[in-house]
C-alpha cells in the first residue's frame, strides 16, 4: 500500500521552529493534510516525541519515532525507529555538549504533553554538534534497531553530500528535501520530507511511501532494505 508521509517535521522543542509547533497542532495539521504517517525530528532531542505519538493515536497518524542529530562533522542525520523504548535507548548513548541555550539569542526549547501544556524547557543548546562522529552514529542508530538516513542531502547546509562529497556506501536510504522526484542515488530509498519548522510547511513534499502495512515497524523495514537481504 501506499501511505503519504512527512518524516522531517520539528516541533517547538527545535529552537529554530515556531512555538505553535505544539504535539497537537503538528498531528492535527498533518492529518488535515491527509498525511498517514510522520515523524516528529527534532534537533538532537526526542523530548516532544511521546506526546506526539499519543496525539498521533487519537488522530489516526501514524508518528514515527525520530530525531535529527548534527554529527560532530556538522552533518544533520534523521534517526527513526521502530518503537518509543528503542529511540529512548539510542538518544541515553549520545554524548552532547553541557552548553546552555539561551532563549534571547536562539529561541526558546519548548517541552510540551499532549494537551498542548508546556511541562518544561530543555537547558541544553539543542544548536550544538553532538559529540559522536557520522559513522558511530550510524551504527548506534543500527544497533538499537533504526535506521539512519541522511538528511537534506541535496543541500549545502549540513548536507552529508556538501561536508563529505558522498553518501558512504553503508547507508540504505536518504533525504531530500523540497518536492520533486529525488534521484541520483541509485540502490537507496530515497525520501522526500518538508523538514518542516512552520506549520504550514508540513506536507508540502506531498510524497508517497510504498510499505507492506502503515506501521513505524514497516517503514524502518523498508529504509533498512530487510526485504532485498
Amino acid at each position: 500500500m501506499r501511505y503519504l508521509y512527512d518524516l522531517h517535521i520539528h516541533s517547538a522543542l527545535s529552537p529554530c521552529a515556531d512555538n505553535d509547533m505544539t504535539p497537537v497542532n503538528i498531528v492535527a495539521y498533518a492529518a488535515a493534510m491527509g498525511l498517514e504517517i510522520i515523524a516528529v525530528s527534532d534537533h538532537n532531542a526526542i523530548g516532544n516525541v511521546a506526546a506526539a505519538m499519543e496525539v498521533g493515536e487519537a488522530l489516526g497518524v501514524v508518528v514515527v519515532p525520530g530525531t535529527e542529530i548534527q554529527t560532530n562533522e556538522d552533518i544533520h542525520v534523521l534517526c527513526l525507529f521502530p518503537d518509543l523504548e528503542s529511540l529512548e535507548n539510542f538518544f541515553a548513548e549520545l554524548p552532547f555538549s553541557p552548553l546552555k541555550n539561551r532563549p534571547d539569542v536562539f529561541g526558546e526549547q519548548l517541552i510540551i504533553n499532549s494537551d498542548d501544556e508546556i511541562v518544561g524547557r530543555e537547558e541544553r543548546l539543542l544548536l550544538t554538534a553532538a559529540e559522536i562522529g557520522e559513522p558511530e552514529l550510524r551504527k548506534l542508530c543500527l544497533r538499537h534497531g533504526g535506521v539512519a538516513v541522511p538528511a537534506h542531502v541535496d543541500r549545502a547546509a549540513f548536507g552529508m553530500v556538501a561536508v563529505l562529497g558522498a553518501v558512504p556506501e553503508e547507508y540504505t536510504a536518504v533525504e531530500f528535501s523540497g518536492k520533486g522526484s529525488p534521484s541520483g542515488f541509485p540502490g537507496k530509498r530515497t525520501l522526500c520530507s518538508s523538514d518542516a519548522h512552520t506549520l504550514g510547511d508540513i506536507g508540502s513534499a506531498r510524497n508517497f511511501v510504498e510499505l507492506k502495512e502503515l506501521s513505524a515497524k514497516a517503514l524502518i523495514g523498508y529504509l533498512r532494505k530487510e526485504d532485498d537481504r
